[in-house]
């Protein structure tokens, strides 16, 4: 089965590599060796059997697999699942599977293609089936599934042009949100009390990226002083609350500028600025270049 969407549009031969499935079984080619596979699991129970070993995952939760995973399974309790089925091409052209697999964009740190990179590098971590599900909170679930929801739509209903480039910028959102929710910040087996702490807050910050945050946000809603707040992040992430929001925001406006088509008054807003012009002034500041020049000099590269 070819898992892509093919454009509904008269004279239009456009296909994008990426399709979505909800389930109540997962279909029989959820072990495609063309795609990578992110299952949100909103209901029910799965008994995972890995070599000699079974593990059950219940729902709310996150399993990403490979081209390589082979998900042996059972239903426990009778499930709900969203699955998009993607290949890494659908980020960037020259994801390969193959040269994803040989490491070649380990090694591009500090050039765009490596921020491209980051999104999918999780996949491939990991030795176990274990370690490539993640439980979720009531919050991070309904916060992927907005994602999906919108990838499905855009693929399903093709409204204007935009929508291949639309539902990538989706996908290529919710992967940034698993990454700065669950794997970047993710603590060590032996957390401390301050990395739990953290990893909350972050997660929170990522879930909300396109609100109005505040210190006065944060500190109600943790019930931390400002003080305390930012020392925990300069300890855990070298840099201010805010600081590091502003960071999350333009690193994921950077991916939408230069992979997408969008409107920067779109991106604008879907990183927490309504006001366009404003989101021109901080990126500006902090880049050293508007939004629009971005976009212009990181295509010509």
């Amino acid at each position: 089965m070819n898992l892509c969407t093919e454009c509904h549009w008269d004279g239009w031969d456009r296909i994008v590599a990426i399709y979505p499935e909800v389930c109540t079984v997962l279909p029989e080619y959820i072990n495609d060796k063309e795609n990578y596979k992110i299952v949100l699991l909103e209901k029910g129970v799965l008994e995972i059997k890995d070599g000699r070993k079974k593990f059950e995952v219940k729902a709310p939760a996150l399993i990403c697999l490979t081209q390589r995973d082979k998900l042996d399974y059972r239903i426990v309790k009778e499930i709900k699942a969203e699955v998009l089925f993607f290949k890494p091409s659908a980020i960037r052209d020259e994801f390969t599977f193959e040269r994803i697999d040989a490491g070649e964009f380990a090694e591009a740190y500090g050039q765009t293609i490596y921020q491209d990179y980051i999104l999918i590098r999780f996949f491939g971590a990991g030795k176990d089936l274990s370690d490539h599900v993640i439980q979720l909170t009531v919050n991070g679930f309904k916060r992927l599934k907005e994602y999906y929801l919108s990838t499905e739509k855009e693929l399903l209903e093709q409204k204007d042009g935009f929508w291949p480039c639309r539902s990538r910028s989706y996908l290529m959102e919710m992967l940034h949100f698993i990454v700065y929710s669950f794997v970047e910040v993710a603590p060590e087996e032996k957390e401390s009390s301050g990395q739990e702490e953290f990893s909350k807050i972050a997660e929170y910050l990522n879930e909300h990226i396109d609100e109005h945050i505040t210190l006065e946000t944060l500190t109600k809603k943790f019930a931390i002083n400002r003080n305390k707040l930012n020392a925990l992040f300069m300890e855990q992430s070298s840099m201010t609350c805010l600081n590091y929001l502003l960071n999350l925001r333009l690193d994921l406006a950077k991916i939408l500028l230069t992979k997408t088509e969008l409107p920067i008054g779109e991106i604008s807003a879907r990183v927490g600025y309504p006001d366009a012009n404003y989101f021109a002034k901080i990126f500006k500041n902090a880049v050293g270049k508007t939004p629009s020049k971005y976009r212009e000099t990181q295509r010509k590269e």
